[in-house]
């Protein structure tokens, strides 16, 4: 059950994020995660919604973009997919060294975007000519 750790983080930074620029709600989460995180996807985003209850995102959809396992190989470099289940894919397509790598990708984890909406849209133009600025 360590989604619920996971979501609880997830709905604290999406609440504080939105709140500082004055969000009257969250539309959508958009979140990757690498396909080692065992994660139950339905269970996930039904956390979600029950722990978002009463706050900006309660009705925040949960976009979920999954990051393949690749490596990298160590003698010649190149990265390549990998399927954990399928022990033929795992040997380097470039020189064929034999499970000599390196996980390059698959434990992501993170809040790739929030689309939120503005009770006044001139707080939206102020906040991004703010961002902008910033930049």
């Amino acid at each position: 059950m360590h989604e619920m750790a996971l979501v609880r983080r997830v709905v604290d930074i999406v609440v504080t994020k939105a709140e500082a620029v004055g969000a009257s709600e969250v539309h959508a989460v958009h979140l990757v995660i690498g396909e080692a995180r065992d994660i139950v996807e339905d269970y996930f985003e039904g956390l979600f919604q029950y722990l978002a209850r009463g706050t900006v995102a309660e009705n925040a959809e949960m976009v979920i973009y999954r990051v393949p396992y690749t490596v990298r190989c160590n003698q010649c470099g190149f990265i390549f997919p990998i399927n954990i289940f399928n022990e033929e894919t795992w040997v380097c397509p470039a020189c064929k060294a034999k499970r000599d790598y390196k996980l390059n990708s698959g434990m992501e984890f993170a809040v790739k975007n929030i689309e939120v909406a503005f009770a006044n849209p001139e707080q939206c133009r102020q906040d991004e000519q703010e961002m902008m600025a910033a930049t």
